[in-house]
Formats: structure tokens, sequence, C-alpha cells
């Protein structure tokens, strides 16, 4: 682990939660870091730091995940853990056991031999899309999560933290005005807020032998419009709007212009969101050698691509 202040601090919380789990296992801990940091081409591991734990000195069994301070106003570690609690009986999530609040740490069962990070070629096929749509659904159908989220509040907040920054580009002003008219022509639309992982990227995505698939990373999960979550899987998996169509038609059974007008909106949302949260992340983070401005970079770009198609405002019209 490398030196310095930040590292220090993120040694001692690890300390202080390794010793709170000890009285959850049965042997002692002991730790590796399990995920390097990457945030481009790839945003994997930059908001946290996680580590394979082992019990006695075997094999790793456990995972601990510390949540960085850098976006700790963000997350809400309860809903999460209650997140993961939740879809882990219904099967789609490895196991939660335990939690430190004051450390921000969360140790769940480790996902060892077999299992594999889904990249974008997997989650293409039709089979492993509508296992995961299914999955989405499920979690849709349960009782709400307690914690009411929006793409467009979220802009909001980074925005106030963010405006005035060096590293906003020259047309950030006209992509935020944009966001307000998606805003209001989806709220007049009506929105319907269910539950959902609401980070459906590929690397959130554990695949396992014998087909099984599970969901991780749980800070985003909460009560939002199904449309958001999966209007950001399309843009994630998809080039041409002809191969994002069948996922919806996989979701609601068919096709609606409405219904893809409205998923196209919120990819648009989605990617300012997270240009400017890895904005966020360059500020605040201590960590060497991480490409927030690049990844920033490539959202701004996709979300300035797509605001500016030549049929971007009919779809505004259309939901």
């Amino acid at each position: 682990m490398t030196t310095g202040p930040a590292a220090m601090a993120v040694e001692g919380r690890l300390e202080r939660a390794l010793a709170r789990f000890a009285s959850d296992v049965s042997a002692p801990l002991g730790f590796e870091l399990a995920l390097p940091p990457v945030a481009s081409p790839s945003y994997h591991a930059v908001e946290s730091t996680t580590y394979t734990v082992s019990e006695g000195g075997g094999t790793p069994t456990l995972f601990l995940k510390l949540s960085g301070e850098e976006t700790a106003e963000l997350v809400d570690d309860d809903v999460a853990y209650e997140a993961q609690s939740r879809w882990f009986d219904l099967g789609f999530s490895p196991q939660p056991i335990a939690r430190a609040p004051a450390e921000r740490a969360v140790l769940s069962q480790y996902l060892g031999e077999g299992w594999k990070a889904a990249r974008i070629d997997d989650l293409m096929h039709e089979s492993t899309a509508t296992r995961l749509v299914a999955m989405q659904k499920a979690i849709a159908s349960g009782a709400p999560l307690g914690r009411p989220w929006s793409v467009f509040d979220g802009i909001d907040r980074l925005w106030m933290k963010l405006r005035g920054s060096s590293h906003l580009p020259a047309d950030a002003d006209w992509m935020a005005n944009w966001m307000n008219t998606l805003r209001a022509a989806l709220e007049a639309a009506g929105i319907d807020q269910r539950p959902a992982h609401g980070d459906p990227h590929s690397s959130n995505v554990m695949l396992g032998p014998d087909g099984a698939m599970q969901l991780v990373d749980f800070d985003m999960a909460g009560d939002m419009d199904p449309y958001y979550q999966l209007g950001v899987q399309m843009n994630e998996l998809y080039q041409f709007e002809t191969q994002m169509q069948p996922l919806l038609e996989l979701h609601d059974g068919s096709v609606s212009r409405a219904k893809f007008a409205r998923c196209r909106l919120y990819a648009a949302a989605d990617d300012f969101y997270w240009a400017l949260r890895s904005l966020l992340m360059e500020a605040r983070s201590q960590a060497v050698g991480i490409e927030f401005l690049k990844y920033a970079g490539w959202r701004f770009l996709r979300c300035r691509m797509l605001l500016g198609h030549p049929g971007f405002e009919d779809y505004v019209r259309s939901v």
C-alpha cells in the first residue's frame, strides 16, 4: 500500500474494521488488496478500497469494502447494505456478513475461483441480457428502499459543487441547460419510482460457474425510474439504437417510442452526471495515477454527441 496521509487514514480504518469484524468470524483475519483502481477506460474501484480477506491464513472467502470519503455525501450506506441484503435473499448478490458503519466498511462473501467481472461483450449476448433484465425486474417488483433518487437531483448537487471548475468543458453550461429541458419533459410525462441497483455497468455484474450471475456495488441503489437504469444499460452496451431497442423489448415485451425516448434522455443525463462525478473525484482524491479527467472527458463527449444528434429533440417531444 502506498504511503502518505491518505493511505495511512485508509490503513487505520481497515484495522478498526477488521477488529470490529473479528467477532463475526471464527479465526484471525488476513487481507490483501483486491482491485486496483482504474478510471479509464472503465470506472472501476475508484470510490472505494477493497480487500480479499482470509480466515486463519487460508484461501480468501470474504471481501471487504471500505467506501471512499470523497463521495460520502452522495452515498446512503444504510440503503446500500439493505439493498445487498434483500438481493442476497433473492439470489442476486453475494451474502453480506457484517458492517462497521463508523468505518463505512462492509464484509461480504467473496466470489472467488470461477468468477469474473463481466465485460461489455459478455452482456451483449441475448441470453445474458435476458437474465440481467429479469433480475432487474424482480428487484423492481419489491418494496421501496426508502431512498428516492433522480439523476437530475444528482446533477444539481454536483453542479453546485463544481460550477466554475477549470476542468469543466467550454460547453458545460449548454449541457447543463439541456438537463433542465430533459428533466421537465420526463417529469411532465410522469415518473414511477421503483427499487433498482442503479449502476448497471458491466464491472458491477459478476459472472460465475454454470452461468451464475450476481450484482455487486450497491452505492447507487435506491428508488428510481426503471427506465433510467435501462437507458444506462443500453448506452453502455450498444453503439447503435437499432441494437438498443431489443433490450427495451426484453424489459417491456414490446418497443414503445415513448419508452425508448425516455431511455435515451436518461442516457444523456447519466453521461453528464458521471462526468461531473469524475471531476469531483479529480478534485478530492489523493490517489495518484487515476485518470479521472480522461474518463470525465469521455462521458462529456458522449453526452455532447447524443444531445447534438439530429433526432434527439424529437425524443424530448416523444416522452
